[in-house]
């Protein structure tokens, strides 16, 4: 019982940081403009920035309501809000779960195809690669209630961990490539002023991509750790539906619920000008509340 209290107002706090925070994030990314944050990853950013905010705004709720209800233990109308909670929980999760996914994967061809990289992925692309990771993170949540078991918890794991093996492969490659970019840079100018192997690798360019990579990077590690628990847990009910493992998954969920609170710090305090867009809009909310209070 001490548990569940403590869970919901965990979870309470988490839900104010992740509106907050996310609401924050997605009018300071909007302001930033295209020549420090290039459209297409503003658009990616944008919508983590947007299913997480959904997180703090639905899931977070649904999840207290779920936690007071089961200790109030009233089963009455439980098992239609049950639905409503897996399905609402399920489609914001999913579409940050993906996010992170498309994420890796836009970096990864920054980095690896540099050259083809504004012809392959365009903007209208990116765009309708996020309209796509919406439609699946709605089907996906209807489809899973209607599998039989045996189906469902091993097709779970296989997508889920699958995605997790690529996010995880494309973030290693990731890493290596910039560091090789890093130390061909530094050699070229060791050598010569101006580089003349490879005139396209320039140390700005390099610097850009190395922070976004790292950014990336970032976002993934705390997406691994947030999600991974809560992944397992669920294997293993799927496999031993015991009550040990059960009790466990109520802090799993919410440790995969806190990852929409990192992903706005991560971005506030890695991305120089997001960081800058944020405190230009902190300055003016507090110099707009001290003329107030002055003109009172």
């Amino acid at each position: 019982m001490v548990s569940k209290i403590v869970n919901i107002v965990f979870n309470a706090v988490l839900c104010f940081t992740a509106i907050a925070l996310n609401s924050v994030t997605i009018h300071a990314t909007r302001k930033t403009p295209s020549r420090w944050l290039p459209k297409r990853l503003k658009a990616l950013i944008l919508h983590l920035a947007v299913s997480d905010l959904g997180v703090g705004l639905l899931n977070h709720p649904l999840y207290i309501a779920r936690l007071v209800i089961e200790l109030q233990q009233d089963v009455t109308n439980f098992p239609t809000f049950y639905k409503i909670y897996l399905f609402a929980s399920g489609v914001f999760s999913y579409a940050s779960f993906f996010g992170v996914l498309s994420l890796s994967l836009n970096r990864f061809l920054a980095i690896h195809v540099h050259l083809l990289y504004q012809a392959l992925v365009t903007f209208k692309r990116v765009i309708a690669a996020l309209i796509s990771i919406w439609f699946m993170s709605l089907f996906l949540p209807l489809i899973w209630p209607r599998l039989p078991r045996n189906i469902s918890f091993p097709l779970f794991g296989i997508i889920v961990g699958s995605c997790f093996i690529v996010s995880g492969v494309l973030n290693c490659k990731i890493y290596a490539s910039v560091r090789r970019h890093t130390r061909q840079i530094q050699s070229m100018t060791v050598q010569a002023p101006v580089p003349q192997e490879n005139p396209s690798l320039t140390m700005a360019r390099v610097n850009r991509l190395r922070k976004s990579a790292f950014i990336t990077i970032y976002v993934y590690i705390v997406f691994l750790v947030c999600y991974l628990p809560n992944y397992c847990t669920i294997l293993f009910i799927g496999a031993e539906p015991s009550f040990t493992v059960t009790f466990v998954k109520k802090y799993t969920h919410t440790l995969l619920l806190l990852n929409s609170t990192f992903n706005p710090l991560i971005y506030c305090l890695k991305m120089r000008h997001v960081r800058h867009t944020v405190m230009k809009m902190l300055q003016n909310v507090f110099s707009s509340h001290q003329k107030l209070k002055f003109r009172k």
